[in-house]
């Protein structure tokens, strides 16, 4: 998504650096970041720019900021307010331009109250905050998604390989993918792996012994499912799951749940109350 709005851009034809603030030790992302000068440090033996300074005039792709450690966001929180940076071991700034788009897997309000993450800083990040919705929430991407993954992983293999068969289509549509994305093209890679030279439909012949015995119980979307419930009854099961779903995913914030469920919040009020949903401690 951050590859998306950068090429989307104006910026597009400028740098486009991304960072895991988590894939880096404390004592080094200052240094990182900010860039050092000559004799900064034992062992910077010459001037290095920070990443920063690499993305000048374009994006720079923060993840994982929740991991940015708590010194470090009080001198991040200047270059967003004053636009430069001073290199490690330098008492020269340096004026940037760049476009920061940061990302988190954490609840950023919790880390607030633990004090763990500065409140200023999230204010000043959280310009146009967008909602990523887990790829189990989004289950007519998974179909495009898999067959893009598959036309790469052919290519790179070389083998003939087109097509999925339906049972593994299901298969995929009804897995929860805890790995979101990531998850979903490393098995698609296994498959194209695993896929005999000659196979063009993927079908669950290929499977390894741990991925068949989950196939077996993974609903098909082509069966009928049993009647052994009125309709209404269902239909209200049915609408419990996905608000209670839609609640744990947005950490239990009613205003949030609504937005993702697209309805107002007042009927989301009147619908915990009939079906009986309440957050359990």
């Amino acid at each position: 998504m951050a590859r998306a709005i950068h090429q989307f851009s104006a910026r597009q034809q400028q740098p486009f650096v991304a960072i895991d603030c988590g894939a880096i030790p404390a004592n080094l992302i200052e240094s990182k970041l900010f860039g050092h000068v000559k004799g900064a440090f034992t062992g910077a033996s010459q001037d290095r720019k920070g990443l920063l300074e690499e993305a000048n005039h374009g994006t720079l792709f923060m993840d994982e900021i929740a991991n940015l450690p708590i010194e470090m966001q009080a001198k991040f929180m200047r270059v967003l307010q004053e636009g430069e940076v001073r290199p490690l071991g330098s008492n020269q700034t340096r004026r940037i331009d760049v476009r920061f788009i940061t990302a988190s897997s954490q609840f950023l309000h919790k880390l607030i109250e633990q004090g763990k993450f500065r409140e200023d800083l999230f204010y000043r990040l959280h310009v146009y905050p967008i909602s990523l919705p887990f790829l189990r929430e989004r289950q007519p991407d998974i179909p495009l998604l898999a067959e893009h993954f598959l036309h790469k992983f052919s290519r790179q293999q070389q083998k003939p390989v087109e097509s999925f068969h339906a049972a593994i289509l299901d298969y995929m549509k009804h897995r929860p993918w805890e790995g979101n994305i990531r998850q979903l093209e490393n098995f698609i890679e296994r498959l194209v792996t695993l896929a005999p030279p000659e196979m063009k439909i993927l079908d669950a012949a290929i499977l390894p012994p741990d991925i068949k015995k989950e196939l077996k119980h993974t609903p098909s979307a082509t069966e009928e499912p049993a009647i052994d419930q009125a309709l209404p009854d269902r239909v209200a099961e049915f609408e419990a799951r996905l608000i209670r779903q839609a609640l744990e995913n947005n950490d239990w914030s009613q205003s949030q749940a609504a937005r993702q469920l697209r309805i107002p919040v007042q009927t989301l009020h009147y619908k915990m109350n009939k079906l009986g949903i309440a957050k359990t401690e």
